[in-house]
């Protein structure tokens, strides 16, 4: 199988996967900064994890747009890029709401 034939099964699932993993890295460092040890903890690791995040989760966005937006595909890759869609908005909100946590709360909760 050929790295394109892959990378053509894979692009309806993109947001899935790549939204999940990037949803995972801003969770991470965002939980890891604010909850683990707050006094080494920063707003700035907060907010490079969120731009990961979301550099991942728009990615996979944009490989499941090309499949959902892409005349003569199939019903159901369109239907699973739909749902990677769908899923991207509520990713970009599970990191986006934590970053505004991040900055209106104290750290330590001084």
């Amino acid at each position: 199988m050929t790295s394109e034939r892959l990378r053509d099964l894979f692009r309806p699932w993109s947001a899935l996967a790549l939204g999940t993993l990037g949803f995972f890295l801003a969770h991470q460092l965002g939980s890891s900064a604010t909850f683990q040890d707050c006094r080494v903890g920063s707003p700035w690791l907060v907010i490079v994890g969120t731009i990961a995040g979301l550099a991942l989760v728009g990615a996979g966005a944009i490989g499941s747009w090309r499949i959902f937006a892409r005349e003569g595909e199939t019903q159901a890759r369109k239907l699973i890029a739909a749902i990677g869609l769908l899923t991207a908005i509520m990713f970009a909100m599970g990191i986006l709401l934590p970053l505004i946590a991040a900055l209106v709360i104290p750290a330590c909760w001084a």
